[in-house]
């Protein structure tokens, strides 16, 4: 028996070394999970012909990731780490040390090992400079502050700001600012363009909801 225990560990162990026996994709939506876990079920534990309509279920599952709309910009709860989706749909994190676990999810759920070069190649899509970065996404200019000394001429001119310090003041151009006291009430934040000029905001705290832990209650 130990002959062939230690057979089938050597037959694991071969197998995940070969090239490519594991490999990164987006996560799939909690639909696409549902159906994958239904059709798998329907083909394992019917028995006859018409198990096999389990078949065509389970491989729309499988193409699910496509479907699945990925965040263009994210932002951690801590304000310590950005990501931003690059126009190759990779995702570029601003910092390799900061807030390591977040990024790490986020480069997995988006099928990638590694960051994307920040600010990278796309020049005209984001710039950086020590008091922050511009991106353009969506038709909209966004702001990513993190000096204060940028914070006003970013409020003049950026349809959005993102701050990791409070925003105090006023900021006339933007429809949309989420400072560092957003963070801390909501945590981690998503946005979301579409084509149409539109954004998508989405955060923990809304997800979560209020809870008698949460900050700010």
């Amino acid at each position: 028996m130990g002959w062939g225990i230690d057979g089938l560990i050597a037959v694991a162990q071969g197998v995940a070394a070969w090239p490519g026996a594991v490999k990164l994709l987006p996560a799939m939506p909690m639909l696409g999970l549902a159906a994958a876990a239904g059709g798998g079920l329907w083909l394992c534990l019917w028995r006859g012909k018409w198990r096999w309509a389990g078949a065509p279920v389970f491989a729309l599952a499988l193409a699910s990731p496509a479907l699945n709309p990925s965040p263009d910009l994210l932002i951690d709860g801590a304000g310590k780490l950005f990501a931003v989706r690059m126009a190759s749909g990779e995702l570029a994190l601003s910092s390799r040390r900061a807030a390591r676990f977040a990024g790490g999810i986020w480069l997995r759920r988006n099928g990638q090992r590694e960051s994307a070069p920040w600010p990278g190649p796309d020049g005209d899509r984001l710039r950086c400079d020590g008091a922050g970065c511009i991106l353009r996404a969506g038709g909209k200019m966004v702001a990513l502050v993190n000096d204060g000394r940028a914070l006003a001429d970013d409020c003049r001119e950026a349809a959005i700001v993102f701050s990791t310090i409070p925003v105090r003041n006023a900021c006339p151009s933007a429809s949309l600012v989420i400072d560092r006291f957003d963070l801390w009430r909501n945590g981690a934040h998503a946005l979301y363009f579409d084509d149409g000029g539109g954004v998508r905001v989405e955060s923990v705290g809304a997800i979560r909801g209020s809870r008698p832990w949460s900050p700010g209650r």
